[in-house]
C-alpha cells in the first residue's frame, strides 16, 4: 500500500468511460465485478482490498464510481476509523458534517448512522434524517461529492438505501415536453441553464409538519446559507448531464417564488418515481457502499429505533470532494 495519502483530483485522473474490466488488469486476478441494476446503474465488486490499493486501482475504482454511480464493495476491513477514512481520503477531500455531535471522536467527517438508542433515549447516530428523497450535501455551494457507507454492524431487519438514477432520470424527462413546460423550461437546453435554489432539509417539511427532516441547533443552521445549483448539472469530470439533486433540498426554481415551484417540482418527483426502477441495497457487516451524488437520489429504507444492540445496525459515513474544481 503506497504511503502517499494524496487526493485524486480532476487534474491527476484521466477518466475513461466503460473501464477495462478488472479480470484483465494485472493485479486483479481475484476481482470480480457484478451489474447491479439497469443502464449501467450500480457495480457490485468482490475480491477488492480498498485499503491495499495502489495508485491505478484507485483510478479504476473512481472510473467503475462515474460510470455506474453506486459502487458496492463486499468484504471490507475498514473497522479502524483512520484505515477508513485514509482510504476515502485518496478518492476525494474529506468534508466534516454540520452534525459534529453524531460524529466518530477524532474524526470530523465520519457520521455515525445507527438505529441504536441508549436506554435514557439518546441516539446513538443519525437515526430517521435520511429516509426522505435526497442528495447528500447538496445544500452546500460545491457540486462532485460522493458518499461511502461502511457497515460495521447490520442485523436481518435492519435498514437499506434504496438508489434512484437521475442520470438516466434526466434522459426521459428531456423527453417530456408537457413536464419541461411545468418546471418553466421551453426546450432541455432551458433545464440546462435554470438555476435551482437549495436549503438544507427536506422541502416537503415546508408543507407537511409531519414529514421527516433533520433538525439543526441555531449554531449549526448559522453555518449554512442558501445556495444555487441548476436543474441538470453536467457532471465536473466526465462532462454528462444529469438531474441534480431534485428531492430534498430544492426550494424555488429560477426566479419563482418556493410556494409556486412547489408544485413544480412535485411533478418533477413524481415522475421521477414511477419512471425509474430503484434499487434497495441491504447491508451486512463489510460492506462499503460508495455513491455520487451528482447524478443519483437515495434514502434509507426500513429504519426503526431498537435498544438491542444485536440488532442494531452501524454505518460509519463519509462525504469527499472528489474534484478541487468547484462547478460554476
Amino acid at each position: 500500500m503506497p504511503t502517499a495519502q494524496t487526493p485524486l483530483t480532476s487534474q491527476s485522473f484521466e477518466y475513461t468511460e466503460n473501464p477495462e474490466s478488472p479480470e484483465n488488469q494485472e493485479g486483479f486476478e481475484t476481482v470480480r465485478t457484478a451489474p447491479i441494476g439497469p443502464n449501467g446503474f450500480g457495480l457490485e465488486i468482490t475480491g477488492f482490498d480498498c485499503a491495499a490499493a495502489g495508485p491505478a486501482a484507485l483510478d479504476t475504482v473512481r472510473a467503475w464510481l462515474f460510470e455506474h454511480r453506486v459502487l458496492v464493495f463486499r468484504d471490507q476491513h475498514l473497522e479502524d476509523p483512520a484505515r477508513y477514512e485514509a482510504f476515502m481520503r485518496r478518492i476525494g477531500t474529506p468534508i466534516p458534517h454540520v452534525l459534529q455531535d453524531l460524529t466518530v471522536p477524532g474524526h470530523p467527517a465520519i457520521l455515525k448512522i445507527s438505529d441504536y438508542v441508549h436506554p435514557d433515549g439518546t441516539p446513538s447516530g443519525v437515526l430517521d434524517g435520511g429516509t426522505y428523497w435526497h442528495s447528500d450535501m447538496s445544500y452546500l455551494p460545491h457540486t462532485g461529492i460522493a458518499t461511502s457507507l461502511y457497515a460495521l454492524r447490520a442485523a436481518e431487519q435492519s435498514g437499506g438505501t434504496e438508489f434512484l438514477d437521475l442520470r438516466h432520470g434526466w434522459q426521459l424527462a428531456a423527453r417530456e415536453p408537457d413536464l419541461l413546460a411545468a418546471l418553466g423550461c421551453a426546450d432541455p437546453q432551458d433545464a440546462l441553464d435554470l438555476p435551482v435554489a437549495h436549503r438544507f432539509g427536506n422541502r416537503h417539511s415546508d408543507r407537511d409538519p409531519g414529514a421527516v427532516d433533520q433538525h439543526l441547533t441555531r449554531e449549526q443552521a448559522d453555518t449554512l446559507t442558501s445556495v444555487r445549483h441548476r436543474l441538470v448539472e453536467r457532471h465536473p469530470v466526465t462532462g454528462v448531464p444529469s438531474l441534480f439533486a431534485t428531492s430534498g433540498t430544492p426550494r424555488a426554481l429560477g426566479e419563482a417564488d418556493e410556494r409556486s415551484s412547489a408544485e413544480a417540482l412535485d411533478r418533477l418527483e413524481s415522475f421521477l418515481l414511477s419512471h425509474l426502477a430503484g434499487h434497495t441495497h441491504r447491508y451486512r457487516p463489510g460492506d462499503l457502499v460508495v455513491w455520487d451524488n451528482m447524478s443519483t437520489l437515495h434514502r434509507g429504507t426500513g429504519v426503526r429505533a431498537t435498544s438491542e444492540l444485536d440488532q442494531c445496525r452501524l454505518l460509519h459515513r463519509i462525504n469527499v470532494h472528489y474534484t478541487e474544481e468547484a462547478t460554476p
